[in-house]
């Protein structure tokens, strides 16, 4: 345990909250009020390069020890991995408090995952309730994130577009 600046730091993943939101299945954020002022600041003058600095208890490592000791980060309450989430669904949880984003296909609730952020969040709102895929890309292309998320996937993104239905069952008909 630290003591900076009066504060008393004892592992902010002690006081974590990844308890279900208000029974709704979701996953609240950690308590900002028990992080340090310097979790996911930005720090760098105009025109340099990005740094940001995380606070105690938020590295990446912290992370994967979270992942091992969480089994439900996404708030699923035992529900299938593999459900399938349309495109509205996820454009639904667009929120800090409440964000889905697509890697790969993918649904992940980045909700317990946005303080952990190597880049802050302020680059996550822009894939909030969205595929991140591309930005993901340009930023970790070598970094497993199907594996540092995997315990925050809730499902498979719908890739199935209803009207084909139709038109596949008049070429069935057709056929006959």
């Amino acid at each position: 345990m630290s003591d900076e600046g009066g504060k008393s730091f004892g592992g902010l993943l002690a006081k974590a909250t990844f308890t279900s939101a208000d029974g709704s299945g979701g996953v609240k954020r950690l308590n900002r009020d028990s992080a340090p002022a310097s979790a996911g600041t930005q720090s760098g003058g105009e025109g340099a390069a990005k740094k940001v600095q995380l606070g105690a208890g938020y590295s990446q490592m912290d992370w994967m020890r979270l992942t091992k000791r969480e089994p439900d980060l996404a708030g699923l309450r035992g529900a299938s991995r593999k459900r399938k989430i349309s495109a509205e669904e996820v454009a639904t949880h667009n929120t800090m408090e409440d964000c889905w984003t697509v890697l790969r296909g993918k649904v992940y609730n980045l909700t317990p995952y946005v303080n952990f952020h190597p880049g802050g969040d302020k680059i996550l709102k822009a894939v909030l309730g969205r595929d991140c895929t591309k930005l993901f890309d340009k930023y970790h292309k070598w970094v497993n994130g199907e594996y540092m998320l995997e315990k925050c996937k809730v499902g498979v993104l719908d890739t199935h577009v209803p009207e084909s239905d139709s038109e596949d069952s008049e070429e069935e008909e057709e056929e006959e």
